[in-house]
């Protein structure tokens, strides 16, 4: 049960990032595109339910981080393998990667890869930090009491 609950936590986390990454993307091509960017034939819908799955993707899968089991360099490769998976079968479906570029949508896939890497990266080194200054912190108390 804690197990599913804690899934669900991740996955609304996710979901709310992703749709944080999506409204900004949104803007900045709006911006880009001088206020005349069209969607037409259920396109926002479509790329809404994917935001949401690819947040969910990218979420879901941070529960093996839990496990003792795993080793982390295969937790790494689980967790953001599902994750660009997800992404670039999405990407591709709904519009953010356009296949006709060809070669090049490929080298969109592997740049959202990089970006998916750079931002675990960026919790990764935050959770680190928090547990270094969580570890100083009992080792102060414990030569305080000593």
């Amino acid at each position: 049960m804690n197990l599913l609950k804690n899934i669900l936590k991740n996955s609304a986390q996710g979901i709310g990032l992703s749709c944080t990454i999506y409204l900004f993307a949104g803007m900045i091509f709006d911006y880009l595109n001088h206020g005349t960017m069209l969607m037409e034939n259920w396109m926002f819908s479509r790329q809404a339910i994917g935001t949401f799955l690819v947040g969910i993707a990218f979420s879901a899968p941070t529960e093996i981080y839990n496990s003792d089991k795993v080793p982390f360099p295969l937790k790494v490769l689980f967790h953001l393998g599902i994750g660009c998976t997800v992404y670039a079968i999405v990407g591709f479906r709904v519009g953010w990667i356009p296949a006709q570029l060809g070669w090049k949508s490929f080298l969109l896939v592997a740049l959202s890869g990089l970006l998916a890497f750079l931002i675990w990266l960026g919790y990764a080194f935050y959770f680190w930090r928090l547990a270094k200054n969580m570890n100083d912190k009992i080792q102060e108390k414990e030569n305080e009491s000593h």
